[in-house]
């Protein structure tokens, strides 16, 4: 439709989105105000259409519980067709609960408000749940522009302390939270850190200035910085990346510069922390004693990826270890301990304000006009102290700005009230001319807008313990928050109940199950999600496709057989992967530095202080005792999760580590049919394997869901020994010779 009258306070001056980008152009419509500086809770969104001009339909972002809902308004009431043109008055809005990490801390609920829809979904209803991707209407009207909606997510104080980690200003904690960390890790490196430029620094050092212990080490001189800096620690798709930060003349933190650590550096990061490990055990070596406390690879591993312990490891008591990471800073490319006091270590779960992050919570107005001191200084091109209009308007297309303006969350009242009083508070400076309105609006202008907001408003009809209060809201710039917390892979038990298929060859199992089951692993799995997969959700497709079948859909962590009728005997399968054979229960001791079993019995009687067993299939036997109890693989959630990890990470082929290495070329059957053979190595649940894959990347990624079943046609797993499918990395393509039928039921109550 053409567009509405321009020059004026509520109708956009031009198109919204006229660049056809989906969120709508600074000014109209955009978050978090607008050319007359007037709050904006939400951003206007256009709908992407298909090849066929069908728009796309409004989806749920996240699993919630629908708390209001109200069907579009069909009798043409003269109140939502303000300065005649037409606006839809369809509404949902969803109460997200969920967890963000570990602990009650990091339980966290926030709405998300999806206004001017076209047409509402008719069975939903206040009261009822739904699930990420659920179809909840089709984009509506805004003053007479078609295929958009009003999109805005709001939480109250308490919540948004749980989110950020705090309530107001930068981020000032000497260290980041604990309970949530996700995304990327960051290090404010303070002036006066030593910076080595010739050569990496054992790990036992934490400042190579020190005298040595003995001929192995060399001293080096260091230069120090002169500023403090802050640097970024990027892990994805196999590289790691380390960007360094430092604040210019007006506060913001530019990049200096990047280092990146070496191709593949995350894809080794298994052999990285045994490389560093065996260092300690050279140095004592040389030494002749036992000079230096050696940290076991699992805690090195987990400092490599997050700059510090989390509490599943820890460096044991007296023992050192220096983070020795190539930097770049003005005064030199260099070696910086990461791990130096003085250091702080914190992640994206922190907003931190270096990344861009700000909370505004500086208005004292009532007012829907812009009050904050914050927002109009970002806005005062000149520097001189006053914002005029033709300022807020330059101002908001200055790159620099909307980069401040994108991760602003700020505190304002909500504009959907329906309080009389409240939008007199609100709406009346619009009565009144000023500098961001130069003409001021008629009373009769004004009483029609009132009736057009109260047609629009509906706050006061929600009755919510988390609902915050109208002028008590917490705005976040809503796509930058969906963008923020992609980074969080942490899943609620719902979500990874979700995960389990109710319907599948491996059997049907009820939502009751699904969700005793996700409820008991949730927690174990989020670890390893987040420690080894890098809370990357095709990495999570792919080992929940291959656990899924060996643990029976996480009804077992012990092979049902226990090893009788098999070579490898009482060294049974364990664990979320079914860990077996006596080697790979001492690769997981060595990993973890598993302390040896501490009473004369083993749980399974075939193991005693004397007895030998097959090291590997084909292997000398060995004796295992003293070594710890493989059953505790199966009784201890973190040596079940610990130990399916390490064997992912350790997994040796084509000469290279790392089965998220196979996890990232996507989810095909072939790739699918090649971690198969990596995890398994024979046939035993393949054609299970291949259906759990597509069903959990129905639940984990993004594409829409599908028809209620389907066929899926996958490639042979070709004989143990010479398979055809693993010749080649990554997998070739291979004929599908062979059909599973996959049943997309609700994987949802």
């Amino acid at each position: 439709m053409d567009s509405a009258e321009a020059g004026n306070t509520v109708v956009p001056d031009h198109d919204l989105c006229a660049a056809g980008m989906q969120e709508c152009a600074p000014g109209n419509g955009a978050y978090p105000v607008s050319y007359n500086l007037g709050w904006h809770g939400g951003a206007h969104l256009i709908a992407p259409r298909d090849a066929h001009g069908a728009a796309a339909p409004v989806r749920a972002i996240a699993d919630g519980t629908i708390i209001y809902a109200r069907q579009t308004d069909a009798s043409e009431k003269p109140a939502l067709s303000y300065r005649n043109v037409r606006t839809d008055d369809g509404c949902v809005v969803i109460r997200h609960s969920t967890q963000i990490g570990d602990g009650d801390s990091a339980s966290v609920s926030f709405f998300s408000i999806y206004m001017h829809l076209q047409t509402v979904t008719p069975s939903l209803v206040a009261g009822r749940k739904v699930y990420r991707k659920d179809v909840i209407g089709i984009a509506g009207q805004v003053y007479g522009q078609t295929g958009q909606i009003h999109f805005e997510i709001v939480c109250n104080q308490a919540d948004l302390e749980k989110l950020v980690g705090r309530n107001t200003g930068p981020l000032t904690a000497t260290t980041g939270r604990r309970d949530a960390i996700y995304g990327n890790i960051w290090f404010r490196v303070p002036k006066g850190t030593p910076v080595f430029e010739n050569r990496e620094p054992h790990p036992y050092r934490l400042d190579d200035r020190e005298p040595p212990p003995c001929a192995l080490i060399t001293p080096q001189a260091a230069r120090t910085t002169d500023q403090e800096y802050v640097i970024r620690m990027r892990y994805q798709r196999g590289e790691c990346t380390l960007t360094t930060f430092h604040k210019d003349g007006d506060g913001q933190y530019v990049v200096f510069g990047s280092q990146a650590c070496g191709s593949g550096y995350e894809y080794g990061l298994y052999r990285e922390a045994n490389r560093l490990s065996a260092k300690y055990i050279e140095l004592n070596e040389s030494v002749g004693s036992a000079y230096a406390i050696v940290p076991t690879p699992c805690v090195i591993c987990e400092i490599l990826r997050f700059g510090r312990s989390l509490g599943t490891e820890a460096l044991p008591a007296g023992s050192k270890f220096g983070h020795w990471r190539k930097i770049a800073t003005p005064e030199a490319v260099g070696w910086v301990n990461l791990n130096l006091t003085g250091i702080g270590v914190y992640s994206d779960a922190d907003f931190p304000h270096w990344a861009g992050w700000s909370l505004i919570d500086d208005d004292t107005t009532a007012k829907s006009l812009c009050g904050s001191p914050t927002i109009r200084r970002w806005l005062d091109v000149n520097g001189d102290g006053h914002v005029s209009h033709a300022e807020m308007v330059q101002g908001l297309h200055i790159d620099a700005v909307r980069t401040r303006l994108s991760k602003a969350i700020c505190k304002f009242p909500i504009e959907w009230s329906r309080n009389e009083d409240s939008i007199d508070r609100r709406w009346g400076w619009l009565k009144e001319s000023s500098e961001s309105l130069p003409v001021a609006l008629p009373t009769n202008d004004f009483v029609l807008l009132k009736a057009h907001i109260q047609a629009l408003a509906f706050w006061e009809e929600i009755h919510d313990p988390h609902l915050p209060p109208a002028d008590q809201c917490w705005h976040f710039p809503p796509k930058a928050f969906i963008e923020h917390f992609r980074k969080c892979g942490w899943l609620s038990a719902s979500e990874l109940s979700q995960c389990l298929p109710r319907t599948s060859l491996s059997g049907n199992i009820t939502w009751n199950v699904a969700f005793e089951r996700g409820s008991t692993h949730a927690k174990p799995i989020n670890f390893i999600y987040r420690k080894y997969l890098n809370e990357c959700r095709i990495r999570l497709v792919h080992f929940l496709a291959q656990t899924h079948i060996e643990t029976d859909v996480l009804r077992t962590m012990v092979e049902d057989s226990k090893g009788y009728g098999y070579a490898y005997g009482p060294f049974y399968g364990r664990g979320y992967l079914q860990l077996t054979w006596p080697f790979n229960y001492d690769a997981y001791r060595r990993f973890r530095g598993v302390a040896s079993h501490g009473v004369s019995a083993y749980a399974d009687p075939r193991i005693t202080s004397t007895s030998t067993h097959a090291w590997a299939d084909g292997a000398a036997a060995q004796r295992w005792s003293p070594r710890f109890d493989p059953h505790i693989v199966a009784t201890d959630p973190i040596h079940a999760a610990e130990s399916a990890a390490m064997y992912w990470l350790a997994k040796t082929f084509r000469g290279k580590h790392n089965i998220n290495r196979a996890a990232d070329l996507g989810t095909s059957p072939a790739v699918v049919g090649f971690i198969s053979w990596l995890v398994n190595g024979g046939g035993h649940g393949y054609t299970n394997r291949q259906q759990f894959a597509p069903l959990l990347a129905e639940v984990l990624l993004d594409q829409p869901r599908r028809a209620d079943s389907g066929p899926l046609r996958y490639p042979p797993l070709s004989p143990p020994g010479s398979p055809e499918l693993c010749s080649t990395f990554p997998p070739a393509a291979v004929p599908s010779t062979q059909t599973v039928t996959i049943i997309y039921v609700a994987q949802k109550p």
